[in-house]
């Protein structure tokens, strides 16, 4: 099992809402990715980031690979302890999934969604052995990984060891021995007071931050 248990800290959130009605093309994508990008390197080392989907009517492969896609492996392939970011896709809906599910399989990448309704899920490529704990971490909010191989019937080591890959992958957020699914993580910071409020990225590649504390 992990050793590692030292608290990690609350990270800066921020809400981006993409009133693009159609995320169509590598350009607009490259534009409403670099708008996001923007907004992350202004929040702290540690961040989680959600972006809204709800008013995207039609998002094609190109401009999922260049905002999801691309988004998710920049914070994959940042290792570094001192600086881990997030993000949550919110308002995916069924016409949203396939364009962002074949991107993040694409480069073998996994987000955390949320639908209209707000029930969380996984896109792109993941095992079932992990979506099983990953759905168990988001129902409890928070758990050890003693707890959670019991309920999911796992050898606790093994549960460890998956549940440290998926914080690796940037799919929960550990805080000393206890896993955090996202969408804890956000309504926990919100909660602290570690908004940053909402902000428009637009595929103009410039956010408007008036909406920021």
């Amino acid at each position: 099992m992990p050793t590692e248990e030292r608290p990690s800290p609350m990270p800066d959130i921020a809400v981006a809402s993409l009133y693009q009605r159609n995320l169509v093309t590598r350009h607009t994508g490259r534009a409403v990715r670099l708008s996001i990008e923007g907004l992350v390197s202004e929040l702290g080392a540690t961040s989680l980031t959600v972006l809204d989907f709800g008013d995207v009517a039609v998002i094609d492969f190109s401009c999922a690979d260049e905002v999801v896609a691309k988004l998710v492996l920049r914070a994959v392939d940042d290792g570094a302890a001192e600086s881990q970011h997030f993000f949550v896709f919110r308002g995916v809906a069924q016409h949203h999934v396939d364009p962002m599910d074949c991107a993040l399989r694409r480069r073998g990448l996994a987000a955390a969604a949320q639908g209209p309704e707000g029930e969380p899920f996984l896109i792109g490529e993941v095992d079932p052995a992990a979506y099983r704990l990953w759905q168990a971490v988001c129902q409890a909010g928070h758990a050890s990984p003693d707890d959670l191989a019991t309920e999911v019937g796992m050898d606790p080591q093994d549960c460890g060891r998956l549940l440290d890959r998926m914080c690796a992958r940037r799919l929960l957020r550990r805080d000393g021995r206890a896993y955090h699914s996202l969408f804890y993580t956000f309504a926990q910071a919100e909660r602290g007071g570690n908004g940053r409020g909402a902000t428009d990225s637009g595929a103009s590649g410039r956010a408007d931050t008036s909406g920021r504390e």
